[in-house]
């Protein structure tokens, strides 16, 4: 990026107040800055603000130059996967795309603005027999993911055929969240929970079996994997608890006809996130006397 003409400035004559023949011809001690020595009006300052000056423009016209070189490679290279996740998560509702190109003018918008319109906040994709799959969603009030409605859907659709690349098949997966059913056997320390009509609760009117899962699950990345032994760990870290086991843990897409499937070490969810249906913690104390 081009430097400042300030800044071209400011560098050329800290050099050359160091020269030793400067100083011997203008009398200069060193400890002064070009500043105090010439003036505004001086030919000195006036000629450094040229030579700046001339540098400021070369440098601005290299910036330009590799502006219009990364758009033309941009042009000429098959798009990524990475491509077409930041086109998506570019997407701006309720806005046309610049004439001829794959951007949209938001010169006159506000951040604020240009935040509203980007309704995808989530996406991934993946790729299978030549198909871009392409897993969005928007975000929620709670921060949480959602699927995008009707009208946010068909407008991303029309977009991304708009500027995929020919021969390119996009497939939009927009689902609502996977279900997912989990059912634990915790062994807790009396001495720190309480146990209230089942549920585990601190002194502090915390209950941190449930927090724990809840953060687990919606601290995911979108289309993370869910590890079984990720939840057993985190359970396992409370200090209340003594012996944290996962009885069970099944999980369905929203709109499957199929029943709920178990989950054998990990799981991908189809929508690209969860969402908790149901949450059995059957609570025992831990007692290792005979």
């Amino acid at each position: 990026m081009a430097r400042t003409i300030e800044e071209i400035k400011k560098g050329m004559t800290t050099e050359w107040m160091k020269q030793p023949a400067v100083m011997s011809a203008y009398g200069l001690d060193g400890k002064k800055t070009f500043k105090d020595c010439f003036s505004a009006a001086s030919l000195e300052n006036i000629l450094f603000y040229i030579f700046a000056f001339a540098v400021w423009s070369l440098e601005s016209l290299f910036d330009l130059h590799r502006d219009e070189v990364d758009m033309l490679i941009e042009r000429l290279e098959p798009h990524t996967l990475r491509w077409y996740v930041a086109k998506a998560k570019n997407y701006m509702q309720g806005y046309s795309l610049v004439t001829d190109c794959d951007y949209y003018d938001i010169s006159k918008l506000s951040a604020s603005e240009i935040e509203a319109a980007q309704v995808v906040k989530y996406a991934v994709a993946t790729e299978r027999n030549t198909v871009v799959y392409i897993k969005v969603a928007r975000q929620g009030p709670e921060g949480n993911p959602e699927a995008l409605t009707d009208a946010q859907l068909a407008g991303l659709r029309s977009y991304l055929n708009e500027i995929k690349d020919a021969g390119v098949s996009i497939q939009v997966r927009n689902e609502p969240a996977d279900n997912m059913q989990i059912s634990l056997a915790i062994y807790y320390d009396p001495t720190l929970l309480t146990i209230s009509n089942g549920t585990g609760v601190l002194s502090d009117g915390s209950e941190p079996v449930r927090e724990t899962v809840k953060s687990v699950i919606t601290g995911l990345p979108f289309n993370g994997v869910f590890r079984k032994s990720d939840l057993m760990a985190a359970l396992q870290a409370l200090p209340c608890v003594k012996v944290a086991d996962i009885t069970s843990v099944k999980v369905k897409a929203k709109n499957a006809l199929t029943d709920p499937v178990e989950v054998v070490g990990y799981s991908v969810p189809e929508s690209g996130y969860y969402e908790i249906t149901s949450l059995n913690v059957d609570y025992k104390p831990y007692n290792t006397v005979g």
